[in-house]
């Protein structure tokens, strides 16, 4: 499954906890579904407590956890060779991340809001590993296809807006196209040469991002009249060129990511282990 449908179903389960969280704390006046639900499926027709230590938040506590715990499928997915036929890498990546959006979200609500004590170190971890999940998707899509596929990409682009100039006459001078392009190119936050080694990695990362950003709102404009179907191109053009004349301070990039996220992650672990062991001995 792609990406953004799984974004919408995160973004809609969000909302419907927020709703009950509301509703729970008698902020807004309506039905609580978990109450129904739990009184219709488990006969528990008692007013629910959002708060920490009754059953409701032992339950999303279980359950964010559980769903955090299935992000770890992906690693498995990618090292174990009995794994390697099971579906696309780029799907369990998504499922990755859907899980890793989804399993905070729901330890948010088990806290009700409120983090402290032994449990916080694991809910900053947790929160950092998530945010830097975030910047380690946007270095894995950059080195997600090889320099020769990019490369025809572009000739295929650049072929295609020869035969558009050659074909719109004396309309497009050969000197607006250029104009276009390099403007194009430095929209996307792209550099190269000396100016891209003078930049060091933080200040590539920062003006790669800023032009992803740009780039997803704005079309690059053109010297002359055009459309919006070329102004797309180009600016798939300039991305993918960024992304050729870049993919080493990504490989880079991604490599201390790697060195930053794990650490992290599996700290987020331990201390969650040890916050459920003490709940379950010491009933706190």
């Amino acid at each position: 499954m792609k990406l953004r449908p799984l974004v919408y179903l995160w973004l809609l389960i969000t909302g419907f906890m927020f709703y009950e969280y509301a509703v729970l704390h008698k902020l807004y006046s309506g039905p609580s579904y978990i109450s129904l639900a739990a009184c219709k499926w488990l006969g528990h027709c008692k007013a629910l407590s959002p708060l920490p230590g009754k059953p409701l938040s032992y339950a999303l506590g279980w359950l964010g956890f559980c769903i955090m715990a299935l992000t770890n499928l992906y690693i498995l997915r990618k090292r174990l060779h009995a794994m390697q036929s099971w579906g696309s890498l780029q799907g369990w990546l998504n499922w990755h991340i859907f899980f890793g959006m989804l399993g905070p979200t729901f330890i948010l609500f088990h806290c009700d809001f409120k983090v402290r004590g032994l449990v916080s170190i694991s809910f900053w971890s947790m929160v950092v590993s998530f945010l830097s999940g975030i910047v380690g998707r946007y270095f894995y899509m950059q080195l997600l296809q090889a320099k020769p596929v990019l490369k025809n990409q572009i000739d295929a682009l650049e072929k295609a807006f020869d035969q558009y100039q050659k074909g719109n006459g004396n309309r497009i001078p050969a000197q607006a196209m250029i104009m276009a392009k390099a403007h194009a190119f430095a929209m996307a936050g792209g550099v190269q040469g000396p100016e891209l080694q003078r930049l060091g990695l933080m200040g590539f990362l920062v003006k790669s991002i800023s032009g992803e950003v740009r780039m997803m709102t704005t079309l690059p404009p053109t010297p002359w009249q055009e459309g919006r179907p070329f102004k797309v191109k180009l600016r798939e053009w300039a991305l993918l060129r960024r992304r050729l004349l870049s993919m080493h301070f990504y490989q880079i990039l991604f490599g201390y990511w790697r060195t930053f996220h794990s650490p992290f992650a599996v700290w987020m672990y331990i201390v969650a282990v040890i916050h459920i062991a003490s709940s379950l001995i010491f009933k706190v």
